[in-house]
């Protein structure tokens, strides 16, 4: 079966990010990548994905963001993905568990179902 949120962390870490379905334990910088929603229509997935950029400064993970949102604009997208759209960010969105800086880029796909 085809995951998309899969596609986009092995694209990520392609790309030289340390990418995660979750926050690992032991980093401080890393990206997640997570499915909040979407549907399929027509046999096509169309999902909506999380990618958030967390660091030690606001900075660095501000510049993390604005990197991933270049590269969904300019790079070959992840085998399997038809179409990226952004729908918001890359935002501050501050997590007060772990009380690291993180940014958050929302972001709207196209891709196939299945494999």
């Amino acid at each position: 079966m085809y995951s998309v949120t899969e596609a986009f962390i092995s694209w990520l870490n392609n790309l030289g990010f340390d990418a995660h379905s979750y926050p690992p334990n032991d980093s401080q910088e890393f990206v997640t990548v997570e499915r909040t929603g979407g549907g399929v229509i027509d046999l096509v997935d169309r999902p909506s994905l999380a990618i958030q950029t967390w660091a030690k400064t606001e900075t660095r993970a501000e510049d993390m963001a604005n990197a991933i949102r270049l590269a969904l604009l300019t790079s070959e997208l992840p085998n399997g993905v038809h179409s990226v759209s952004i729908n918001t960010g890359a935002y501050r969105f501050y997590d007060d568990e772990t009380r690291l800086p993180r940014f958050q880029i929302y972001i709207d796909v196209v891709s196939q179902l299945t494999e």
